[in-house]
């Protein structure tokens, strides 16, 4: 009678711990982020230079890129942040934040000349 209450019990936590465990839900780690870079609101800018970093202290989170021929670049970015993007080309500059969500992310910069007061740099 104890042997059969044994493996019963046995059977009962075996059988708990594969459904706890069969039940969660890995994360995708996906946050990547799409910067759009136009200047006068609607011209795509190609070759403009993308900063996307985290700016608190020990963060890995620092990279540079370049524009593609459509004005974007896309950052592979494995956790969830508060970025800060800065974005320049010649006598053009912008800044922003933007916080990444699991999924993809977007984000559209309009090149400023480098002294406007609203290009978003401080």
């Amino acid at each position: 009678m104890i042997y059969t209450f044994k493996k019963l019990g046995l059977a009962a936590v075996l059988a708990l711990l594969l459904v706890s465990f069969g039940s969660c839900e890995k994360e995708s780690n996906n946050y990547d982020l799409t910067v759009s870079v136009t200047v006068y609101d609607s011209v795509k800018v190609q070759n403009a230079l993308v900063h996307v970093f985290a700016p608190v202290k020990g963060s890995f989170i620092d990279y540079f890129q370049y524009t593609n021929e459509q004005g974007e670049t896309v950052f592979k970015i494995d956790k969830k942040a508060v970025v800060e993007i800065g974005v320049s080309k010649g006598s053009f500059r912008s800044c922003a934040f933007k916080e990444l969500f699991e999924g993809g992310n977007n984000i559209a910069v309009d090149l400023k000349a480098f002294g406007d007061e609203e290009n978003g740099c401080q």
